[in-house]
């Protein structure tokens, strides 16, 4: 992989939802995306990130079911480029 790029924006939201992010992968002049990975913090603690995934009932629980699966060290290199992004927006303000 080339190339991580992050289109982060900043939500108004319930917390701790803070941010959501797109997330282009360049695969080879390819460009995928990942859309809507959530940033999340609360007051006190370091924000942390999650790739999409769907909320579900099963058994009387809630449960998240992710809805794309990366190999564990492309799947820290996408969540850190969204933590950098958020944390760069968040310093600008």
């Amino acid at each position: 992989m080339n190339n991580i790029r992050v289109e982060l924006g900043l939500v108004n939201a319930k917390p701790p939802l803070r941010a959501l992010a797109d997330v282009i992968l360049v695969l080879e002049g390819k460009d995928l995306t990942i859309r809507r990975c959530a940033v999340f913090e609360k007051p006190g603690a370091p924000p942390w990130a999650n790739l999409p995934r769907l909320s579900i009932e099963k058994d009387g629980k809630r449960q998240f079911v992710p809805l794309i699966e990366l190999p564990r060290e492309l799947k820290q290199r996408v969540l850190s480029a969204v933590l950098e992004e958020y944390r760069r927006k968040t310093d600008s303000r």
